[in-house]
């Protein structure tokens, strides 16, 4: 993954990830009572816990550096990928209604997080409106991961699912400020043919035509987009101009 614009020891208001943790409309003097609550933690490491299933939600996790992702064991005994959760993302809100986290959320590399104890931020939210409408926008972000998700189980074939998560996956980094057509992201390909309702040998298969056809290159962690217009065309969406993708608020 690229470098961080920040360091971890700076506070929301410095940060260079402050436009997507909480994006517009904060004024500064609301950004330092948000960054007085907020609880820096050391690194997670790779295969730690940040929350289970069942656990008390208290806390929301605003991801500042690594990669999560949030899945479930079923009555089957395997595991459901729900999502890979990036800097810039906040993670937690599955606990809100119940007061109990309704999956787990695991780190696949060094992470680290802030944490945002929810009794204190819902205090802060009710003294400042424009903190109460993020939170807002957090809750719809959440809805819209899911919408995506089905999305690509249900109107994609198995070529333009592993196209779209590439494409999508290289909005996501644009919209932080990273490079978007060449990346690491942590994440092994198994797991990411689970997420698509792939198996294994399907998803490999999809990966070598792209690199055959000077696409997409994908080698272990590391991610080259070679030919954006063609991916997007095979993910059944428009090429967006670089205005448009910084317009659009990660979801």
């Amino acid at each position: 993954m690229n470098e961080l614009k920040t360091t971890f020891s700076s506070g929301c208001s410095s940060c260079g990830l402050q436009r997507i943790c909480f994006p517009t409309g904060l004024m500064r003097t609301d950004i330092m009572r948000l960054d007085s609550i907020v609880e820096r933690t050391p690194k997670v490491t790779k295969g730690q816990y940040l929350y289970k299933a069942g656990q008390t939600f208290e806390t929301l996790f605003a991801i500042k550096a690594g990669a999560v992702k949030a899945f479930n064991i079923t009555q089957q005994g395997e595991e459901q990928i729900l999502g890979f959760y990036l800097p810039g993302d906040v993670i937690g809100m599955d606990g809100l209604q119940d007061l109990m986290h309704q999956c787990n959320v695991v780190a696949l590399e060094s992470t680290t997080v802030c944490l945002l104890p929810f009794d204190q931020l819902e205090r802060l939210a009710l003294q400042i409106p424009a903190l109460n409408h993020q939170l807002l926008c957090l809750m719809s972000r959440g809805l819209n991961d899911g919408r995506i998700h089905s999305e690509i189980l249900s109107k994609r074939n198995a070529d333009q699912r592993v196209a779209y998560f590439v494409w999508y996956l290289s909005r996501r980094f644009l919209s932080r400020g990273y490079k978007h057509t060449e990346f690491r992201f942590g994440v092994l390909h198994r797991e990411v043919a689970m997420f698509l309702g792939l198996t294994p040998e399907t998803f490999s298969r999809i990966l070598s035509k792209l690199m055959e056809l000077n696409i997409v290159a994908w080698r272990r962690k590391d991610i080259q987009i070679l030919d954006m217009a063609a991916l997007a065309r095979l993910a059944d969406e428009k090429v967006l101009s670089l205005p448009d993708v910084l317009d659009v608020k990660q979801a």
